[in-house]
């Protein structure tokens, strides 16, 4: 019986609207990795809460800090595609110590949009990001700058075409 009701002109209509959805859906959230791509995306992230977490000496001009991040894949893929996310906080753990833009002038310095955390006196800002690959590992060499006397908090997940393993260090 159910074979004759999904034949009925009316649940054609009903087919291509959620079609419709799903192709709506599938825009919204583009992503080269997904089940409906057919490609899986893993996470690739440690179990700790924070990778790093760090109390900065006091400074009064704005400091260079280096981490590299280091994704090893399980060798499954010739060419795997990663990408690379960062949480970084600063001054502590909330949603108000999150990154977000700067407008206007923070601790004598003047930004145009720019993205990073104040509280006044303490700055943290986004530098520079570069990545190189090798073999089936990917390396990404983050910049970022402070100014003043906090503790910052950085979480780097991955999100891979295959597993693997990550790494972060601070180098500078």
């Amino acid at each position: 019986m159910d074979g004759v009701t999904t034949a009925l002109p009316e649940q054609a209509l009903v087919r291509r609207v959620r079609k419709a959805g799903n192709l709506n859906r599938e825009l919204k959230a583009a992503q080269r990795m997904s089940g409906a791509s057919g490609q899986l995306s893993y996470e690739i992230a440690t179990t700790n809460t924070w990778d790093l977490s760090q109390a900065l000496p006091n400074t009064t001009s704005q400091t260079l800090l280096t981490f590299e991040i280091t994704v090893t894949t399980d060798g499954t893929q010739q060419w795997p595609e990663v990408r690379l996310y960062l949480d970084v906080r600063a001054g502590g753990t909330g949603p108000s110590n999150k990154f977000s833009y700067l407008n206007g002038s923070y601790a004598g310095y003047l930004f145009a949009a720019k993205l990073g955390w104040s509280s006044g006196g303490d700055l943290m800002t986004t530098g520079s990001q570069t990545r190189t690959m090798t073999g089936n590992q990917h390396k990404w060499i983050v910049n970022l700058y402070y100014q003043g006397a906090f503790t910052y908090y950085l979480k780097a997940t991955a999100r891979a075409s295959c597993g693997g393993t990550i790494s972060v260090v601070r180098t500078a």
